[in-house]
């Protein structure tokens, strides 16, 4: 009996290898640019990219439409992508304004608990079951300060944390590529989250400042080294 031939999972095939080759070239280039063998401001080509790693263009292209979403290249029209430039005065600029929308957010969601403490107290524990789930660190870390915002139920403010978020990623991925910070930063987050379910949003906030203020410390030591190297 002569099998039928069936395209869609020729495409469905397709599409699979395509995704597992994008992670591997995602991995390899994001392993670089935190190692500094792609220097901040550097163009980056896809061809190249792919000539060099014996594959097609797709994949390439996958793994740096992620990139570009991460904050670790910029893409201009007609110029190509570039690695992105980093500097301890975007670092200051970035976590200045995001400390300020972070403690907003906070201040927000005490006056929110006063007006609905079982319904803020019940969306509190979810982001502390939040924490304990770790398909990827990276998620679930840069995901607890978006449910803070997203805590205090403000349009605008949501809005304008989205659009941070974005320059953000860059400085979260080079502070999570140190060894031991990812953990640091889930016991600073669990902190955070023990100390709302007390209803203290005081020492809450003064715990969140501490933490954003440590994140860029560290990372502000580590862009020195690259940009030194």
């Amino acid at each position: 009996m002569i099998s039928k031939h069936n395209p869609d999972k020729e495409t469905d095939w397709g599409r699979s290898e395509i995704k597992s080759l994008m992670s591997i070239v995602l991995d390899n280039i994001r392993k670089r640019i935190l190692a500094g063998d792609f220097r901040p401001g550097q163009k980056i080509n896809e061809s190249e990219i792919a000539l060099n790693m014996g594959i097609s263009r797709s994949p390439v292209r996958e793994a740096f439409r992620v990139l570009e979403r991460d904050g670790l290249i910029t893409t201009l029209p007609r110029k190509g992508s570039y690695i992105t430039d980093i500097s301890a005065q975007d670092l200051e600029e970035l976590f200045e304004l995001r400390e300020i929308l972070e403690c907003y957010a906070m201040d927000v969601i005490k006056k929110r608990a006063i007006k609905s403490p079982d319904e803020i107290m019940a969306m509190i524990e979810e982001i502390g079951r939040e924490l304990l789930k770790k398909p990827d660190t990276f998620t679930v870390i840069s995901g607890f300060h978006y449910n803070l915002v997203e805590l205090s139920n403000k349009y605008r403010l949501i809005e304008l944390y989205k659009t941070l978020a974005v320059s953000l990623r860059r400085y979260q991925i080079i502070y999570l590529s140190k060894n031991g910070k990812r953990d640091i930063s889930l016991e600073h987050h669990q902190c955070i989250v023990n100390t709302l379910k007390r209803g203290d949003y005081s020492d809450a906030k003064k715990l969140l400042k501490r933490h954003i203020r440590y994140v860029k410390n560290i990372v502000k030591k580590q862009i020195k080294e690259i940009l030194d190297t």
